[in-house]
């Protein structure tokens, strides 16, 4: 018989290419969305309109559900002025976990991010033993954290199970609306920067992500944590990579963190001019200046055989896409 799996934040990069695996997969999929559905047109699939902090339409999505996967979340670089990054991502997971006790769901899967752990120090090993970010930290980090902190309090022996995956910087296909770091990459591609900061990131490739996803739907153990992460690049062999693909070299020269810090001001003043986000914040600067450049995903190849594929085919599919 059919399985069915609610996604949540179905209409995102992860939740979008999570949908499509599976259908791949042959299961029957109900996707949470929350304005625009773009991203799923075409697929065979149950869209459901809704807020994950809406009790009565998380209800509406969960029932008749085996299966969840959370994707949903709010995404911030810039703090949290209006609070609604910490009460999407704990007061969401909060919902999903008590509706799908009620209604008799099987297993969550929920996606967190190597985000709500510490990226320091960098000479011990990164795996998901990592401790948790705090309230002193970014309002996101410590969002996730808790979020995932809520889950996993909330599994049961005997009842509902809760698995939790951690990305790491996710790229790839079939990024609609798009992220930053796909901005960033197709702007490099065009030929747009001339700069780039020190720093680098783990990178891992959105349908790799995806298909270990939903492995743990059937090999994931209860109340155990995946690192789900790929590679790390530093910025400058990530210009490299670029290059390569792009068959044509390109100087760039890479700016010292002071310079980067420095421009925060400038960055924000323009961003209120133009009445943008900004793109350059002091939480990106940690973020690629601080990220883990050895991140031990064995754990996650051994249990659900996460895979993960060679970063120039990831950056050709992104820009032929």
């Amino acid at each position: 018989m059919q399985k069915t799996v609610a996604v949540t934040g179905a209409s995102g990069h992860i939740g979008n290419v999570v949908c499509r695996k599976l259908i791949e997969l042959g299961y029957s999929v109900k996707a949470f969305y929350h304005s625009d559905a773009t991203s799923l047109k075409d697929l065979q699939l149950t869209l459901v309109k809704g807020d994950i902090l809406n009790p009565t339409e998380v209800r509406n999505l969960l029932t008749g559900c085996d299966y969840v996967i959370n994707c949903a979340a709010i995404i911030s670089i810039n703090g949290d002025p209006n609070g609604l990054v910490y009460k999407t991502n704990t007061q969401g997971p909060a919902n999903i976990l008590s509706l799908a006790k009620e209604l008799g769901v099987k297993k969550i899967i929920h996606v967190s991010s190597v985000h709500a752990v510490n990226d320091l120090p960098h000479n011990t090993p990164y795996d998901e033993t990592r401790p948790y970010k705090t309230k002193k930290d970014f309002a996101y980090d410590y969002s996730k954290a808790q979020g995932e902190q809520i889950m996993l309090a909330g599994a049961e022996p005997d009842g509902l199970e809760v698995v939790v995956v951690r990305p790491s910087c996710v790229i790839g296909p079939h990024d609609f609306k798009p992220s930053k770091m796909g901005v960033a990459l197709k702007g490099f591609y065009k030929k747009k920067f001339l700069f780039l900061p020190n720093g680098g990131y783990d990178l891992v490739d959105v349908r790799d992500l995806s298909a270990s996803i939903c492995a743990a739907i059937e090999l994931g153990i209860n109340k155990e944590i995946y690192l789900l992460s790929g590679k790390y690049y530093r910025f400058k062999d990530l210009a490299k990579e670029i290059g390569m693909v792009r068959e044509q070299k390109k100087i760039i020269l890479i700016l010292p963190n002071w310079i980067l810090t420095f421009s925060l001001p400038f960055v924000w003043l323009a961003g209120k001019i133009s009445l943008t986000a900004p793109s350059l914040t002091k939480e990106s600067i940690v973020a690629i200046t601080e990220g883990h450049p050895e991140m031990n995903n064995e754990k996650a190849k051994s249990i659900l055989h996460h895979k993960t594929r060679p970063l120039q085919d990831s950056l050709r599919d992104i820009f032929n896409n």
